[in-house]
């Protein structure tokens, strides 16, 4: 009788396939490179080393906490100075003091890159509507006395930036800028709702021309070799809003009257954030 012959531990079964270690590393070899090929390409996104770009943007600015004062000083007779001197119904100082509003800021500039980390751009920023809102406190005209403001500025700057080095594909930035600021007030009005629900002063106009300069640090993104998208902190100092010596309008509930009145001022800080497109020629 023919014995049976015992089944090797490294036979093949019928139908069984061994897995191919061969072909599995074949695939890891091609798919690998594939994949850092990918990532290499990302990182090496680079503007060209030198020359000119385009940048168009916009952002939302958060103007600090001001206060508006006489602008000829508080004991000024001729014209009269609208707050005077000495304490208002609150204590502190007579003025208006304003809360923080936004405001949407709209950027162009045209740049020049000098070598891959500085470059250098001219800047026109327009703040259409700077509509701050506060409380004046005159004396006996009760704890709420509203003010509300109208205004508006355009800047030119000439800035300087520095192009840090890349992290994570990100491209850190630090810039600052020197100009002039063009700033117009449209209209002042008080409100006292203490007197009358219609009393109200209404100041003149104004604009004012002044020294303006800005802080700004950001990232920049880049989405081509040419095309980069940038987000930036930005700290402005656009000099002052200004009200004219003029005629001021007086309502109250028994009578209405125009009288003169010397001119007021507040400075106009900003901080904000900017998203922006920058295109290199």
């Amino acid at each position: 009788m023919a014995r049976r012959r015992p089944l090797r531990p490294s036979a093949a079964l019928p139908g069984v396939r061994r897995p191919a270690p061969l072909a599995l590393g074949l695939v890891l070899a091609l798919v690998a490179p594939a994949r850092a090929e990918t990532t290499a390409a990302a990182a090496a996104i680079q503007e060209p080393a030198s020359g000119p770009y385009l940048r168009l943007g916009g952002g939302l600015d958060w103007p600090a906490a001001e206060v508006f004062r006489d602008a000829d000083g508080c004991a000024s007779l001729q014209p009269p100075a609208l707050f005077g001197c000495g304490a208002g119904e609150d204590g502190r100082r007579l003025g208006a003091r304003n809360s923080v509003v936004q405001s949407p800021v709209l950027d162009a500039g045209i740049g020049y890159r000098f070598t891959p980390w500085l470059r250098a751009e001219a800047l026109l920023s327009w703040r259409p509507q700077v509509d701050l809102s506060g409380q004046a406190n005159f004396l006996g005209a009760g704890a709420d006395q509203p003010v509300s403001v109208e205004a508006e500025s355009l800047a030119g700057f000439g800035v300087a930036y520095v192009d840090l080095p890349r992290l994570a594909g990100l491209q850190p930035f630090l810039g600052a800028g020197l100009g002039v600021a063009r700033n117009q007030v449209r209209g002042v009005t008080y409100r006292f709702p203490a007197i009358g629900a219609t009393a109200t002063t209404s100041l003149p106009s104004g604009s004012s021309s002044d020294l303006a300069w800005l802080l700004t640090a950001g990232v920049s993104v880049p989405l081509s070799e040419r095309l980069a998208l940038d987000l930036a902190y930005r700290y402005t100092d656009l000099g002052a809003l200004t009200t004219a010596s003029g005629t001021a309008e007086v309502v109250r509930p028994s009578r209405q009257r125009s009288i003169p009145i010397g001119g007021t001022t507040a400075l106009l800080r900003n901080q904000g954030l900017q998203l922006s497109l920058r295109y290199a020629f």
